[in-house]
């Protein structure tokens, strides 16, 4: 789980860039045995045009999103024209990552 501890994925239609998801990683206590750990993911989108939607969780047994950026997409839906579209997703990494994750401020709606 460790290439998406803060990570930044720019999201990209037909080559061309339409925003980023960023992803975070947290420890969760589940039930029934509140004392197990277990590891969850918070992904939120970052539109190009600004805005910033609600972070989303993501956890096993599942794990619909990782799967997803593992594959090299991720599938949302798009604002321009409210479908359902699967975007090519690639990380983002060094200082151009350091630059987004401080510019996108994951986890706050604004």
């Amino acid at each position: 789980m460790d290439e998406f501890r803060d990570s930044v994925w720019e999201l990209t239609l037909a080559g061309e860039t339409r925003g980023w998801l960023t992803t975070s990683i947290t420890v969760m206590r589940s039930f029934p045995f509140f004392w197990d750990k277990q590891e969850n993911m918070w992904s939120q989108m970052h539109w190009l045009d600004g805005e910033h939607e609600f972070p989303e969780e993501d956890y096993a047994p599942g794990w619909y999103t990782v799967e997803e950026l593992r594959e090299g997409h991720f599938v949302t839906d798009d604002p321009r024209n409210g479908q359902e579209t699967s975007f090519t997703a690639t990380r983002v990494t060094g200082t151009e990552r350091d630059q987004l994750w401080n510019q996108l401020n994951h986890g706050v709606i604004r």
